[in-house]
């Protein structure tokens, strides 16, 4: 059921797009004795937007290096349109189109935008349609960067090497782009200039998103589902509205329980 707050273990829960496009089950992995993630579960559906939400050290994070396989899953699954894609390489993972930005902004510095982007068209999916720079002139402009194209990363600005990350990402032209708290440090205009591209990467695209952010307001007013982590236990699945009314979800950012 759509409309409501699932939670507790690896159960999945239907995307707003019928068919999953990601489907998430069981995945547990731990460092050393610390238990980071517990029988998670979750799907994204197509032409969907997710969010994954939690406090610190919930395991959003790690939840996207499981599924991009820079960690292996202790127990779980990862399935992509179908195809089980559990423990790849994650060059691999790229190719079958999963991509993803990262918090920490991670650009080739000394390369122009464009080049930036043209890795991506490049070396992403394995079935990739079009000429690199010309994918990669078309995920610029999706972005609003075609003003940028010649310029070095270097000297380019937080938020528009924010936006080069997802552009590289979408040359690599993925069913889902994965985004890791891609508003950290923006200012509003910025943060409204992002909102804008993430519904563009859906509407124009087709492409679903599976979106970990911090910025909670964001995620209620553009997700049309939002997951929530606590402790690295799944603890409500569903709806904005319903998410955010959830006891259990107030009680994980409170720190305290709901009177």
């Amino acid at each position: 059921m759509h409309g409501g707050v699932s939670a507790g273990t690896g159960r999945r829960h239907e995307g707003a797009g019928g068919d999953a496009v990601l489907e998430v089950t069981g995945l547990s992995i731990a460092f050393g004795g610390l238990r980071v993630l517990t029988d998670v579960g979750f799907t994204v559906g197509r032409r969907e937007i997710v969010g994954l939400i939690g406090p610190n050290g919930a395991g959003k994070s790690t939840c996207f290096n499981v599924i991009t396989s820079v960690y292996r899953p202790d127990a779980g699954a990862v399935v992509l349109q179908g195809q089980p894609i559990t423990g790849l390489r994650p060059d691999r993972i790229c190719r079958h189109g999963v991509a993803r930005t990262f918090q920490l902004v991670r650009t080739f510095q000394r390369m122009t935008a464009l080049q930036n982007v043209m890795v991506g068209a490049v070396y992403g999916h394995a079935r990739a349609h079009g000429k690199p720079e010309a994918l990669a002139r078309d995920a610029l402009a999706l972005v609003g960067l075609t003003d940028q194209r010649d310029r070095e990363a270097a000297h380019m600005t937080l938020s528009n090497r924010r936006l080069l990350e997802i552009a590289r990402a979408l040359a690599t032209q993925p069913a889902i782009v994965l985004l890791d708290e891609p508003m950290a440090g923006l200012n509003p205009v910025e943060i409204q200039q992002m909102i804008a591209v993430i519904r563009r990467i859906r509407d124009e695209r087709g492409v679903c998103v599976l979106w970990v952010e911090h910025k909670v307001d964001a995620i209620m007013s553009v997700c049309d589902r939002v997951v929530v982590l606590d402790q690295g236990r799944k603890i409500a699945d569903g709806r904005p509205a319903s998410v955010i009314a959830d006891r259990n979800v107030i009680e994980a950012y409170l720190g305290e329980p709901v009177a």
